[in-house]
């Protein structure tokens, strides 16, 4: 079982028993119970909304130196609790916030007790990607095959793609992107994102046999498509909507909640695609209950267009990802009692009082048949109703493109790839990426200066915001260019307060760069000096004390590091590795500091220095606080190559760790270095299971899983949560770092483990 190290003496196993996992879930949640209806429609049916699910749902595998003010403290602690955590939970508790529950809905043990239950099987589902590109080609080859026109095919595949990627691009930027309170579990993103086009692609093979058999059925005179776009209307409302109840009814059966459906209901808060996530043999019941649309009318009058079916697939899809939209629409033309439309079409509560409830509300766009058959249940989605005045706005943390991969994990292009690493595009030259980037950014700062991106609340009662200046890399490459990206802060800085009143800034990544303005003291100096921003109180922070203390810390509690007799350290004349270097010298006496670096600026018997990148095999930890190019590391670690082929081995070396602060973390080529382990560390953790102190999207595209933060960007809300008065830029208060340590402690915030 994999260990994770947490602290110099205390460590945790890297996962649970999935068992007492969900007997804790159960028993945490065992009362939370509401009334629903029978499969027939007429016996009262009562269950409990979180057992059925432990039960339904296996749970998945599992110049200046600035120093700190001492003596303010935050208005109030921030609110400490102890939770169980799981895909599952999560999502139920989102539920229960929302009021969807009240003791006037919860039955008795005995009205509950002839209930079935079925463990599913769907919570270890993982489905291999690598192929997606060739099954979505594939069409192609078998249409050319049978002579059978390709056009078609993929026209309606691609505006389906097109429409849904859309629609969830729109649905980001205007509901989830500052809904802080409906934060999705990051498994539920990979598991949708996975799943999410497989029903389009299956259909575009489904679509092959039928136009081979009834080519009249795609193929007719373009005079039917308006006649035949009428039938099919028809055709839905009369023969659609009553045969996908009578289906959804009968996928709600246990045994076929385990064998299929049950995969779409993981997913209690949902996104406009979770729509199209299922399991993929429910794809084909849905061939058979969707396919009437155009196909009866085609049998009675032997006509019909491809156009009328592909307009009628990427109508069904936008509807479909309405009903799945974490929306309130409450027009009275849709909910009154005495509008029809309430019964002859949905709106979002609607559907999700079907995820919530489990057992009501089964009709596809037309709620009459639920109250035809009783199952109607009314469901108010309250979470919006809490969130803090959409003008509020205490900190801004100012950012900047990273590259093409951090294009890549802008949830406005894809929200499933909004966590996790960067990706590397192994066969694209820097050069070329960074040139592109740039482009793009020349053509976005014709229309903006900055884009804003997701929020976030701090502490139950501050709002954070991050903001990009629309920067890419190259412009922190060329000196030339250096003055311009320091305006665009300083007049990023100026709108922010213009607008909202913030007037706590932290400087992300680049932005703080020595070169660029001195680890943020001319942007200090340009705030003082503007003749708009000087008496305003604006405080620009760069978060770099709690960086450097979270290196400091993750470093001392590595297993044997008190009996390590020395360090090799590349980076160390930066801001934060020459902090850490005075720490350990303070704390750790007997500690030799080895340094990769022509420049010597720190003058103390146990710190010595080396042009050799080669000897950083000579020690067992070697911290990196500076991004080198491949081909330095490729050279020092040649001639060791292959010196070992399986861990635990003798080696003729003693390097074991490469431990990297450096932001974006590059993996380094370790091939034949198998005793070696590269690890990315001063990443913090936080989660709402364990403390309230952030809640929202503060941790999209950093290229970090979910829960996870960046210490200078932490550094700076805790900056804020404590009011520091003083701008922390410069070289970094040593005497801070403890200080800064303990606060983030106190929040919640902990180095993420390093796996052994």
């Amino acid at each position: 079982m994999p260990i994770s190290v947490t602290s110099k003496n205390t460590y945790e196993t890297g996962s649970c028993s999935p068992m007492s996992f969900m007997d804790r879930v159960c028993t945490t949640h065992r009362k939370t119970i509401y009334n629903m209806h029978s499969q027939d429609g007429c016996v009262p049916l009562t269950t409990s909304l979180t057992a059925t699910w432990c039960l339904l749902t296996s749970v998945r595998n599992t110049k200046s130196t600035m120093c700190l003010p001492t003596s303010k403290k935050p208005a109030s602690a921030p609110k400490l609790v102890s939770s169980v955590v799981s895909d599952a939970s999560s999502s139920s508790s989102s539920i229960l916030s929302n009021n969807a529950y009240d003791n006037s809905t919860r039955p008795t043990t005995e009205e509950t007790k002839h209930i079935k239950a079925v463990t599913s099987t769907h919570s270890n589902h993982v489905r291999d990607t690598r192929f997606d590109l060739l099954w979505f080609l594939g069409p192609a080859l078998i249409c050319y095959l049978l002579r059978t026109p390709i056009l078609p095919i993929y026209i309606i595949g691609i505006a389906r793609i097109v429409s849904t990627r859309l629609t969830l691009t729109l649905h980001y930027l205007f509901v989830d992107k500052d809904n802080y309170l409906n934060k999705l579990p990051a498994k539920q993103l990979e598991r949708e994102g996975d799943d999410y086009l497989v029903g389009t692609v299956l259909h575009m093979y489904a679509q092959i046999p039928l136009q081979v058999l009834f080519p009249a059925m795609f193929f007719s005179d373009v005079s039917v498509i308006g006649r035949s776009a009428v039938r099919t209307f028809w055709s839905h409302v009369f023969l659609v909507e009553p045969l996908y109840y009578a289906a959804h009814r009968w996928l709600h059966i246990p045994e076929n909640m385990k064998a299929m459906h049950g995969f779409h209901h993981l997913s209690i808060s949902t996104l406009p695609t979770t729509s199209l996530v299922q399991n993929f043999h429910e794809h084909f019941v849905y061939v058979a209950v969707f396919g009437p649309a155009f196909f009866a009318p085609f049998s009675l009058y032997w006509e019909m267009h491809w156009s009328v079916v592909g307009a009628y697939l990427v109508l069904f899809d936008l509807i479909n990802a309405y009903g799945h939209m974490n929306i309130k629409y409450r027009h009275p033309v849709f909910t009154s009692k005495y509008s029809p439309f309430q019964y002859l079409f949905y709106t979002p509560e609607f559907h999700l009082g079907h995820h919530a409830y489990f057992r009501a509300n089964y009709a596809l766009f037309m709620p009459i048949w639920d109250h035809i058959f009783g199952t109607w249940r009314k469901y108010v989605k309250t979470d919006t109703d809490r969130l803090l005045p959409a003008n509020q706005q205490d900190f801004v943390f100012i950012g900047h493109n990273a590259g093409l991969a951090h294009f890549m994990t802008c949830p406005e292009w894809n929200v499933y790839s909004a966590y996790g690493p960067f990706r590397t595009f192994k066969y694209l030259p820097y050069q070329v990426e960074f040139l592109f980037c740039a482009f793009v950014a020349c053509i976005i700062r014709l229309f903006m200066s900055a884009y804003t991106c997701s929020r976030y609340m701090i502490n139950d009662k501050l709002i954070g915001r991050v903001i990009c200046i629309c920067r890419t890399p190259i412009d922190y490459v060329d000196p030339k260019r250096y003055p311009t990206v320091n305006k665009d802060i300083v007049k990023l800085i100026a709108s922010q307060y213009k607008a909202h009143g913030t007037q706590c800034f932290g400087l992300g990544n680049l932005n703080k760069m020595k070169q660029l303005n001195d680890g943020g003291q001319l942007i200090s100096d340009m705030v003082k000096a503007d003749p708009f921003l000087k008496d305003k109180g604006i405080r620009v922070w760069t978060g770099d004390t709690m960086t450097a203390a979270s290196v400091y810390h993750q470093l001392i509690d590595m297993p044997g590091f008190d009996t390590l007799e020395s360090i090799f350290f590349i980076g160390a004349n930066g801001k934060i590795g020459n902090a850490v270097c005075k720490q350990l010298l303070d704390t750790k006496p007997n500690l030799k500091i080895r340094i990769y670096s022509l420049s010597h600026t720190l003058d103390h018997p146990n710190v010595s220095y080396t042009s050799d990148l080669a000897e950083l095999l000579n020690h067992k930890i070697v911290l990196v606080g500076k991004q080198l190019s491949p081909r330095k590391f490729n050279k020092a670690l040649a001639p060791t190559r292959y010196a070992s082929s399986k861990k635990g081995e003798l080696t003729p070396y003693k390097c074991r760790w490469i431990l990297d602060y450096t932001v974006p973390y590059i993996p380094i080529d370790l091939t034949g270095h198998s005793n070696i382990e590269h690890r990315q560390i001063a990443v913090l953790e936080t989660s709402p299971e364990s403390s309230n102190f952030l809640k929202g999207h503060f941790d999209i595209g950093f290229g970090l899983e979910q829960h996870q933060i960046y210490p200078c960007h932490a550094g700076c809300i805790i900056n804020t949560v404590y009011g520091r008065e003083t701008d922390e830029v410069g070289e970094i208060c040593v005497k801070d770092m403890m200080t800064m340590w303990e606060r983030g402690l106190s929040l919640g915030l902990r180095n993420r483990p390093i796996k052994i």
